[in-house]
């Protein structure tokens, strides 16, 4: 009997684990300021720049790397660990 409620315990923590990681990489990528190409060139949008601030291309695209790299590692992850919950979970008749 407990051996059952535990299992069904971590099973629930997990899947809200797995969910939770897939949505945040999805959340990331959407959040994230996406630094616009034109012309073969980073467009640097107006309110990032300001007198008394120095921009500095190399750190913005850093920045946007950085956080692609976060998205694509949490989603790709999160997808294949439900992937695999769900392959090994027993199917209803």
């Amino acid at each position: 009997m407990w051996a059952a409620t535990i299992q069904v315990a971590r099973d629930w923590w997990l899947r809200i684990l797995l969910w939770g990681m897939f949505s945040l990489g999805v959340a990331v990528h959407l959040f994230a300021p996406h630094l616009a190409v034109m012309d073969h060139a980073f467009v640097i949008p107006p309110e990032r720049v300001t007198e008394e601030r120095v921009i500095v291309p190399t750190e913005l695209i850093a920045k946007e790397r950085r956080l692609r790299a976060l998205a694509g590692l949490l989603t790709g992850g999160g997808a294949l660990g439900l992937a695999f919950y769900y392959l090994r979970r027993p199917r209803a008749p």
